[in-house]
Protein backbone atom coordinates (compact mmCIF):
# COMPACT_ATOMS: atom_id res chain seq x y z
CA UNK A 1 0.00 0.00 0.00
CA UNK A 2 2.86 2.28 0.61
CA UNK A 3 3.70 4.75 3.60
CA UNK A 4 1.09 7.17 3.77
CA UNK A 5 3.08 9.85 6.24
CA UNK A 6 3.16 13.60 4.95
CA UNK A 7 4.55 17.00 5.79
CA UNK A 8 2.45 18.19 8.89
CA UNK A 9 1.02 21.42 8.26
CA UNK A 10 -0.85 24.75 9.98
CA UNK A 11 -4.76 25.07 9.70
CA UNK A 12 -6.49 27.87 10.29
CA UNK A 13 -8.51 25.31 12.75
CA UNK A 14 -7.67 26.40 16.29
CA UNK A 15 -10.20 26.67 18.33
CA UNK A 16 -10.08 26.11 22.41
CA UNK A 17 -11.60 22.89 23.85
CA UNK A 18 -11.69 22.40 27.33
CA UNK A 19 -12.69 20.43 30.14
CA UNK A 20 -13.34 22.81 33.17
CA UNK A 21 -14.42 21.41 36.46
CA UNK A 22 -15.21 22.41 39.65
CA UNK A 23 -16.69 21.99 43.20
CA UNK A 24 -20.21 24.08 43.80
CA UNK A 25 -20.30 27.79 43.75
CA UNK A 26 -17.18 28.54 42.05
CA UNK A 27 -18.20 29.98 39.53
CA UNK A 28 -18.24 27.44 36.64
CA UNK A 29 -21.67 28.94 34.90
CA UNK A 30 -20.50 32.56 35.17
CA UNK A 31 -17.94 31.73 33.01
CA UNK A 32 -19.83 29.70 30.92
CA UNK A 33 -22.17 32.19 30.51
CA UNK A 34 -20.02 35.07 29.50
CA UNK A 35 -18.85 33.73 26.15
CA UNK A 36 -20.76 35.52 23.20
CA UNK A 37 -22.60 33.99 20.15
CA UNK A 38 -22.24 30.79 21.94
CA UNK A 39 -24.62 27.43 21.90
CA UNK A 40 -25.42 26.48 25.27
CA UNK A 41 -26.32 22.74 26.41
CA UNK A 42 -27.91 23.38 29.64
CA UNK A 43 -28.35 19.78 31.67
CA UNK A 44 -29.52 21.50 35.18
CA UNK A 45 -31.97 23.82 34.56
CA UNK A 46 -29.92 27.35 33.64
CA UNK A 47 -33.27 28.74 33.37
CA UNK A 48 -34.61 28.78 36.76
CA UNK A 49 -31.93 31.74 37.17
CA UNK A 50 -33.01 35.06 35.63
CA UNK A 51 -29.21 36.62 35.72
CA UNK A 52 -28.00 33.72 33.85
CA UNK A 53 -30.49 34.09 31.22
CA UNK A 54 -29.54 37.64 31.04
CA UNK A 55 -26.48 37.10 30.31
CA UNK A 56 -26.69 34.68 27.98
CA UNK A 57 -29.57 37.21 25.90
CA UNK A 58 -26.60 40.09 26.32
CA UNK A 59 -24.27 38.12 24.40
CA UNK A 60 -26.47 36.51 21.59
CA UNK A 61 -26.20 33.08 22.99
CA UNK A 62 -29.05 30.39 22.63
CA UNK A 63 -30.10 27.88 25.21
CA UNK A 64 -31.16 24.29 24.56
CA UNK A 65 -32.00 21.66 27.21
CA UNK A 66 -31.04 17.96 26.71
CA UNK A 67 -30.78 15.72 30.04
CA UNK A 68 -29.12 12.38 27.71
CA UNK A 69 -25.71 12.10 25.83
CA UNK A 70 -27.73 10.28 23.16
CA UNK A 71 -29.67 13.56 22.53
CA UNK A 72 -26.29 16.00 23.47
CA UNK A 73 -24.54 13.77 20.44
CA UNK A 74 -27.02 13.92 17.92
CA UNK A 75 -27.23 18.26 18.79
CA UNK A 76 -23.09 18.07 18.69
CA UNK A 77 -23.69 16.32 15.14
CA UNK A 78 -26.06 18.71 13.76
CA UNK A 79 -23.63 21.88 14.31
CA UNK A 80 -20.90 20.14 12.65
CA UNK A 81 -22.83 19.76 9.68
CA UNK A 82 -25.45 22.31 9.50
CA UNK A 83 -24.60 25.91 8.60
CA UNK A 84 -25.26 28.35 11.70
CA UNK A 85 -23.87 31.44 13.52
CA UNK A 86 -22.72 30.11 16.90
CA UNK A 87 -19.01 29.99 17.55
CA UNK A 88 -18.45 28.30 21.08
CA UNK A 89 -20.01 24.90 22.24
CA UNK A 90 -21.23 24.91 25.84
CA UNK A 91 -21.75 21.43 28.21
CA UNK A 92 -23.04 22.18 31.64
CA UNK A 93 -22.53 20.41 32.70
CA UNK A 94 -21.49 16.48 31.35
CA UNK A 95 -21.67 14.83 34.89
CA UNK A 96 -25.91 14.83 35.27
CA UNK A 97 -26.35 13.13 32.19
CA UNK A 98 -23.19 10.75 32.80
CA UNK A 99 -24.22 9.94 36.15
CA UNK A 100 -27.96 9.80 35.42
CA UNK A 101 -27.58 7.13 32.87
CA UNK A 102 -24.76 4.73 34.86
CA UNK A 103 -27.37 4.94 37.46
CA UNK A 104 -30.65 3.82 35.03
CA UNK A 105 -27.68 1.77 33.94
CA UNK A 106 -27.19 -0.02 37.64
CA UNK A 107 -30.88 -0.08 38.26
CA UNK A 108 -31.26 -2.02 34.75
CA UNK A 109 -28.27 -4.40 35.61
CA UNK A 110 -29.92 -5.18 39.06
CA UNK A 111 -33.26 -6.15 37.68
CA UNK A 112 -31.33 -8.21 35.46
CA UNK A 113 -29.52 -10.23 37.82
CA UNK A 114 -31.39 -9.55 41.57
CA UNK A 115 -29.00 -10.38 44.15
CA UNK A 116 -26.39 -8.09 42.51
CA UNK A 117 -26.44 -3.92 42.93
CA UNK A 118 -25.58 -3.58 39.11
CA UNK A 119 -22.32 -1.86 39.74
CA UNK A 120 -20.05 -5.06 40.04
CA UNK A 121 -16.57 -4.12 38.00
CA UNK A 122 -18.16 -0.93 36.57
CA UNK A 123 -20.50 -2.25 34.76
CA UNK A 124 -23.25 0.09 34.96
CA UNK A 125 -20.81 3.29 33.58
CA UNK A 126 -19.50 0.98 30.57
CA UNK A 127 -22.24 2.89 28.41
CA UNK A 128 -21.44 6.09 29.70
CA UNK A 129 -18.16 5.96 29.23
CA UNK A 130 -18.75 4.56 25.31
CA UNK A 131 -21.21 6.97 24.58
CA UNK A 132 -18.69 10.15 26.35
CA UNK A 133 -16.16 9.16 23.96
CA UNK A 134 -17.94 8.93 21.12
CA UNK A 135 -19.05 12.62 21.88
CA UNK A 136 -15.26 13.66 22.54
CA UNK A 137 -14.25 12.42 19.18
CA UNK A 138 -17.47 14.52 17.67
CA UNK A 139 -16.32 17.22 19.86
CA UNK A 140 -12.26 16.98 18.32
CA UNK A 141 -13.96 17.55 14.61
CA UNK A 142 -16.39 20.03 15.40
CA UNK A 143 -15.06 23.66 14.32
CA UNK A 144 -16.23 25.39 17.85
CA UNK A 145 -14.76 27.06 20.55
CA UNK A 146 -16.20 24.20 23.10
CA UNK A 147 -15.89 24.40 26.66
CA UNK A 148 -17.38 20.85 29.09
CA UNK A 149 -18.04 21.38 32.88
CA UNK A 150 -17.95 18.57 34.88
CA UNK A 151 -18.36 18.55 38.58
CA UNK A 152 -15.44 17.77 41.05
CA UNK A 153 -14.74 14.17 42.96
CA UNK A 154 -12.04 13.19 45.46
CA UNK A 155 -9.33 11.41 43.93
CA UNK A 156 -7.75 8.96 45.55
CA UNK A 157 -4.20 7.07 44.98
CA UNK A 158 -3.17 3.89 46.66
CA UNK A 159 -6.39 4.48 48.98
CA UNK A 160 -5.37 7.87 50.03
CA UNK A 161 -7.05 11.40 49.11
CA UNK A 162 -4.84 13.29 47.11
CA UNK A 163 -6.72 15.97 45.67
CA UNK A 164 -9.59 16.39 43.28
CA UNK A 165 -10.71 15.70 39.75
CA UNK A 166 -13.09 15.72 37.37
CA UNK A 167 -16.55 12.78 37.68
CA UNK A 168 -16.58 11.13 34.56
CA UNK A 169 -14.43 9.24 32.09
CA UNK A 170 -10.95 10.57 31.07
CA UNK A 171 -11.70 9.62 27.53
CA UNK A 172 -13.28 12.97 27.63
CA UNK A 173 -9.96 14.95 29.03
CA UNK A 174 -7.92 12.93 26.12
CA UNK A 175 -10.14 14.01 23.69
CA UNK A 176 -9.84 17.91 24.10
CA UNK A 177 -7.43 19.89 24.58
CA UNK A 178 -7.06 20.95 27.89
CA UNK A 179 -8.28 20.28 31.67
CA UNK A 180 -8.60 22.78 34.00
CA UNK A 181 -9.26 22.92 37.48
CA UNK A 182 -11.02 26.30 38.61
CA UNK A 183 -11.26 27.07 42.55
CA UNK A 184 -12.08 29.39 45.05
CA UNK A 185 -8.99 31.11 46.92
CA UNK A 186 -10.82 33.03 49.64
CA UNK A 187 -13.11 35.33 47.16
CA UNK A 188 -10.83 34.88 44.09
CA UNK A 189 -11.12 32.31 41.25
CA UNK A 190 -8.06 30.99 40.71
CA UNK A 191 -7.94 28.80 37.03
CA UNK A 192 -5.06 25.85 37.39
CA UNK A 193 -4.30 24.24 34.31
CA UNK A 194 -3.50 20.18 34.62
CA UNK A 195 -3.42 19.56 30.95
CA UNK A 196 -2.84 21.68 27.53
CA UNK A 197 -1.79 21.80 24.31
CA UNK A 198 -2.13 25.15 23.54
CA UNK A 199 1.01 27.18 23.57
CA UNK A 200 -1.24 29.91 25.47
CA UNK A 201 -1.45 27.70 28.57
CA UNK A 202 1.08 25.62 29.83
CA UNK A 203 0.51 22.48 31.85
CA UNK A 204 0.75 23.34 35.80
CA UNK A 205 0.50 26.68 35.51
CA UNK A 206 -2.24 28.83 37.51
CA UNK A 207 -4.01 32.28 36.99
CA UNK A 208 -6.32 34.91 38.10
CA UNK A 209 -9.87 33.83 37.00
CA UNK A 210 -12.60 36.35 38.31
CA UNK A 211 -12.43 37.94 35.12
CA UNK A 212 -12.41 34.55 33.08
CA UNK A 213 -13.92 35.12 29.44
CA UNK A 214 -11.66 37.84 29.16
CA UNK A 215 -8.89 36.68 30.63
CA UNK A 216 -8.89 33.75 28.43
CA UNK A 217 -9.84 35.64 25.19
CA UNK A 218 -6.50 38.05 25.78
CA UNK A 219 -4.61 34.95 25.74
CA UNK A 220 -6.27 33.17 22.63
CA UNK A 221 -7.03 36.61 20.84
CA UNK A 222 -10.49 37.11 19.72
CA UNK A 223 -10.50 35.91 16.66
CA UNK A 224 -11.54 32.22 17.17
CA UNK A 225 -14.67 33.59 19.62
CA UNK A 226 -15.58 35.51 16.54
CA UNK A 227 -14.38 33.43 13.16
CA UNK A 228 -17.29 31.86 11.19
CA UNK A 229 -17.70 28.21 11.82
CA UNK A 230 -17.14 26.05 8.89
CA UNK A 231 -19.16 22.92 8.58
CA UNK A 232 -19.03 19.33 7.38
CA UNK A 233 -21.11 17.72 5.31
CA UNK A 234 -21.21 14.29 6.46
CA UNK A 235 -21.92 11.08 5.23
CA UNK A 236 -25.55 10.37 3.75
CA UNK A 237 -28.27 7.28 4.33
CA UNK A 238 -27.45 6.31 0.74
CA UNK A 239 -23.65 6.53 0.98
CA UNK A 240 -23.20 4.45 3.97
CA UNK A 241 -25.52 2.02 2.56
CA UNK A 242 -23.73 1.68 -0.68
CA UNK A 243 -20.48 1.30 1.52
CA UNK A 244 -21.90 -1.59 3.66
CA UNK A 245 -22.75 -3.31 0.53
CA UNK A 246 -19.42 -2.90 -0.91
CA UNK A 247 -18.04 -3.71 2.56
CA UNK A 248 -19.37 -7.32 2.24
CA UNK A 249 -18.75 -7.57 -0.88
CA UNK A 250 -14.98 -7.45 -0.52
CA UNK A 251 -15.22 -9.22 3.43
CA UNK A 252 -14.11 -6.12 5.19
CA UNK A 253 -14.30 -6.80 8.65
CA UNK A 254 -15.68 -4.63 11.67
CA UNK A 255 -11.77 -4.16 13.20
CA UNK A 256 -10.66 -2.78 9.43
CA UNK A 257 -13.88 -0.20 9.18
CA UNK A 258 -12.80 1.01 12.88
CA UNK A 259 -9.17 1.56 11.73
CA UNK A 260 -10.81 3.85 8.85
CA UNK A 261 -12.78 5.28 11.45
CA UNK A 262 -9.74 6.21 14.33
CA UNK A 263 -8.03 8.00 10.76
CA UNK A 264 -10.86 10.15 10.15
CA UNK A 265 -11.31 10.79 14.19
CA UNK A 266 -14.63 9.64 13.51
CA UNK A 267 -16.88 7.51 16.24
CA UNK A 268 -18.95 6.28 13.59
CA UNK A 269 -19.77 6.15 9.77
CA UNK A 270 -22.41 8.38 10.46
CA UNK A 271 -20.06 11.11 11.42
CA UNK A 272 -17.69 10.20 8.41
CA UNK A 273 -17.85 13.48 6.01
CA UNK A 274 -19.66 13.28 2.53
CA UNK A 275 -15.73 13.77 0.93
CA UNK A 276 -14.33 11.01 2.95
CA UNK A 277 -17.10 8.94 2.01
CA UNK A 278 -16.82 9.11 -1.78
CA UNK A 279 -13.51 8.41 -1.63
CA UNK A 280 -13.75 5.35 0.24
CA UNK A 281 -16.94 3.84 -2.31
CA UNK A 282 -14.94 4.72 -5.24
CA UNK A 283 -12.08 3.04 -3.98
CA UNK A 284 -13.62 -0.25 -3.80
CA UNK A 285 -15.59 0.59 -6.87
CA UNK A 286 -12.40 0.74 -8.80
CA UNK A 287 -11.73 -2.81 -7.36
CA UNK A 288 -14.85 -3.82 -9.13
CA UNK A 289 -14.03 -2.73 -12.16
CA UNK A 290 -10.44 -4.37 -12.05
CA UNK A 291 -8.22 -1.67 -10.83
CA UNK A 292 -6.70 -3.49 -7.63
CA UNK A 293 -4.02 -0.48 -6.41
Amino acid sequence: MGLRAKKPKITDKHRLKALVYAGAGVGKTHFCCSFPDAYYIDTEGLEDFPQFVKMLHDRNSDLVYLTELTDIISEVKELISVKHNYKTLIIDSISFPYGWLSQMEAERLQRKSPNTEGTEFGANIAKAKRLTYQLGILLSMLDMNVVVVSHEKVKYSEGEEVGKTYDITDKMAYALGSVWHLRLQGKNRKLFIEKSRYSELKTNESMEFDDGYITIKNLFGEDIFTRESKIIELASNDQIIQFNKLSKLFNITDEQIQVRLRSEKAESLESVSKETMDKWINKLNQKINGDQS
